[in-house]
């Protein structure tokens, strides 16, 4: 073995075995410790095919997203129950997977059933693994519906979620201060979409008290061991120099990551979104995602994290069981993304323009 490392100590679970992204490397390498660098702006060259760690090790401290090389991989889970999610997970990792974002909302819809939002059933998700796993519990789920739970009800199950065992929490960015807008998922919020005339939904919020409540409430989840990602789906365009501004407010009350969700018309739409990322990537104190809904969207979800954007969200396989007849096909298979991530090197800039000498 390189490095000086033992068998002994890939059996005891101090080191991990990667694939290099070198095409002529055949080898698995053993690498001490268990972080990967966070260069600060978007790295192409990082592995995805892991050995599978020992659980107690998991049990002794948190990943962090923000520690990952960048772009990364982060697989979707919509199981029903826990062995199944533990399953979409062990598969994901074989294809790919750098990191997971579990879905606690549904009730089984395209998420966890109720009866499985227990700390045991939880821990039982997030030890499974030894990369950074994140929680999500949103007002509605992938199957199109609005959720009868209040924004106190969602944040007490990613505590709970985070006392489980889980690194990150996906807070959605107008909790205790609900942005106004048309009903979710209905004619009238396809409209408001398409027009892209109103004001984007799920942004920080402007009444102090919430805004106060917010803070400390990334603070706890941070004392807690966890990272926080702010969030909006904003079911509207949003230009760049907006989506600046958005994210630079999720920064100031403490996030670790913000993601935003655009709505892409057409190619146009999405040159926006690549430019906002440039924006982000440039003047944003803070690790950043943006993708977009929209068919013309799909193609920005693989593209974004060459211009800075942290990961690409990804599914495993694809089910029926969304809105959509089929599957949620805006999602990108997580084995073609990690080979496409693999497999482009030599795009990341190192000299600034006057340094270069083919001008």
């Amino acid at each position: 073995m390189r490095s000086g490392v033992s068998h002994s100590d890939i059996l005891d679970g101090k080191v991990e075995l990667y694939w290099p992204a070198a095409p002529d490397s055949r080898l698995p390498v053993a690498r001490p410790g268990l972080s990967r660098p966070h260069s600060g702006r978007a790295n192409l060259q990082h592995a995805s095919f892991y050995l599978q760690p020992c659980q107690s090790m998991r049990m002794q401290e948190h990943r962090n997203f923000t520690d990952l090389q960048q772009p990364f991989t982060c697989a979707g889970v919509y199981a029903e129950t826990p062995a199944e999610a533990i399953s979409v997970m062990k598969e994901s990792e074989y294809k790919g997977a750098d990191s997971f974002v579990i879905t606690l909302m549904g009730d089984g819809t395209f998420g966890l059933r109720e009866e499985y939002l227990n700390e045991d059933d939880l821990s039982k998700i997030f030890n499974c693994t030894q990369k950074p796993v994140m929680a999500i519990y949103y007002r509605w789920n992938f199957a199109g519906d609005t959720l009868d739970s209040s924004d106190e009800d969602r944040q007490d199950i990613l505590r709970m979620a985070v006392r489980a065992g889980a690194d990150a929490i996906d807070y959605v960015g107008d909790t205790y201060d609900p942005t106004s807008g048309p009903e979710l998922f209905s004619d009238e919020a396809a409209e408001y979409s398409l027009k892209s005339e109103g004001q984007p939904q799920e942004v920080a919020p402007r009444d102090e008290e919430a805004y106060r409540r917010q803070k400390a409430e990334i603070e706890e989840f941070h004392e807690m061991g966890a990272e926080v990602q702010t969030s909006t789906h904003a079911r509207v365009h949003l230009e760049p120099e907006r989506a600046l501004e958005i994210a630079q407010d999720f920064a100031e009350l403490g996030a670790d990551m913000v993601k935003l969700v655009s709505v892409d018309r057409d190619w146009e739409d999405l040159l926006d979104t690549f430019q906002a990322c440039a924006l982000m990537d440039r003047h944003l104190d803070a690790d950043f995602i943006m993708m977009s809904h929209g068919e013309h969207g799909i193609l920005g979800r693989y593209m974004a994290p060459f211009f800075g954007s942290m990961l690409c969200f990804t599914q495993t396989s694809y089910s029926a069981n969304t809105k959509d007849a089929g599957g949620f096909y805006s999602q990108p298979l997580t084995e073609n993304v990690a080979q496409i991530y693999n497999a482009i090197e030599n795009v990341t800039p190192n000299k600034e323009p006057e340094d270069l000498t083919w001008m």
